[in-house]
């Protein structure tokens, strides 16, 4: 990981969301982040939590290895889809999806939410589970990062992640309230 690249995502996340300064050496600001992106991006990881909550009460199994099991189903998979899926599986349905997503819930469940060793399928199911510190990077952060790639590299992923956990400070909100905020101007939904 390098300081270079840890600014320069800094800078192009932060371009995305308007970040700069109020005046010289005053506060950050956040020019393209409105009020309602700011209140959707607090809410986005809480109110997942709790919509698991109830997967996790109607299964039998705890928060977090529900929140794991959503997790290994969500790679490409629309939010409100990911939900059917993940329910769909904890009834018994075969053949949802990608092997490797199934592969991963089977691990999650019968090992615990440590069992996903995807970056990102990981950091996913620790936000949902509660852990703001934890930095979630999609397809759509590599967009917002001006990258090409769908899945960063090892490196590249803690690069962005870092970047985010600045822009964060800046801003005084968790790391991944700042990522869901990137993400929903970005894509220009929170869905």
């Amino acid at each position: 990981m390098t300081e270079r690249n840890v600014r320069r995502y800094t800078r192009r996340l932060g371009k995305v969301i308007g970040s700069r300064r109020a005046w010289t050496r005053g506060p950050w600001i956040m020019v393209n982040a409105s009020d309602a992106n700011r209140r959707w991006a607090a809410r986005w990881y809480p109110d997942a939590g709790r919509e698991i909550e109830g997967i996790a009460a109607d299964h039998g199994i705890s928060h977090a290895t529900a929140c794991g099991i959503v997790a290994a189903w969500s790679p490409r998979m629309p939010w409100k889809r990911n939900l059917i899926v993940a329910r769909k599986y904890l009834e018994g349905e075969t053949k949802l999806g990608m092997g490797q997503s199934e592969r991963n819930a089977d691990a999650v469940r019968s090992f615990g939410i440590d069992a996903l060793n995807g970056q990102k399928t990981s950091a996913f199911a620790w936000n949902l589970a509660g852990d703001y510190d934890a930095v979630t990077i999609d397809v759509w952060m590599m967009r917002a990062a001006g990258e090409d790639e769908d899945a960063p590299r090892i490196v590249q992923y803690r690069e962005i992640a870092a970047a985010t956990r600045r822009l964060a400070r800046r801003h005084g909100m968790p790391p991944a309230q700042m990522q869901a905020l990137i993400w929903i101007i970005y894509r220009g939904s929170a869905q």
